[in-house]
Order: structure tokens, then sequence, then C-alpha cells
């Protein structure tokens, strides 16, 4: 029985296929220092890190007894625990730990205007097609 062998050309296709499904739209955004203007008035400027193709994806659904207080803990209750994941094309550069997305665009539209504060480089590994972050919603 033969194994077949991992073509190193086919990355660049497998990539394509993943940006393929990136069919949502954001805006990332990195806050800068708060600024007081003559009247007082604080703002906070925001610079955009990236704008572009992105796709949101959830994973989980992994039982959790780590509740904190109420009747959930005094019942030993088990809470499914999700993680949500923002998809970016590969190789994009610029975005960090930190920054907020906005979902500018969804083909569901409960997902658009949806914030997200980046947590962490999540995808990690040499065959990568995307660049997936663990993302919370703020």
């Amino acid at each position: 029985m033969s194994i077949p062998r991992f073509k190193p050309a086919s990355l660049k296709q497998l990539r394509s296929y993943a940006n393929s499904l990136m069919t949502d739209e954001c805006r990332i955004v990195r806050k800068g220092e708060p600024h007081t203007d003559a009247d007082g008035v604080v703002s906070i400027p925001e610079t955009t890190v990236y704008e572009g193709r992105c796709k949101l994806q959830t994973a989980g659904g992994v039982a959790s007894e780590n509740t904190e207080g109420g009747i959930a803990q005094a019942m030993n209750a088990v809470i499914p625990q999700w993680s949500l994941y923002l998809h970016l094309p590969y190789g994009t550069a610029g975005v960090q730990s930190g920054d907020i997305a906005v979902i500018s665009g969804a083909g569901d539209g409960n997902l658009t205007g949806r914030r997200l504060r980046l947590v962490n480089l999540q995808s990690e590994k040499t065959h990568a097609t995307a660049q997936r972050w663990n993302v919370k919603e703020t």
C-alpha cells in the first residue's frame, strides 16, 4: 500500500481554497493613546491595521465544570464552552493581540457590527492555510 505524499506546491492551492471561504468583511483597528482636547473632551484615536476578507468560526461545545458561583456551581452543573476564532488570509501582516476586529459585512446579518478583541494567534504551524486568531467579543 502506498501512502500519498504531501506536495508542497499544493499548499498555494489550499490557501486559495481557505481564502475563498472567507466571505465576510472586517476592519481591524488598534487603539491609540487617549487625547483630551481644549474643551476637556477625551477621544481615543484608532488606526486601521487591516481591512478585507475574514471568516468567523466557532468550535467546541466542550463541557466545562469551571463555573464561577451561582446555582450552576451549587448543582455541580457542566456548562458547554465555545471558542470563537477569526480567520484572516494567510500572510496578513500588522495585526497583533489586543487589536479590535469589527465585522463590517457578513452573509449572516447577525454577525455584522460585532466587535471582537484579538487574543492570540492560534495557527502557528508549518502548513497553515489561514491566520487563525482566538477572539473574545467586546
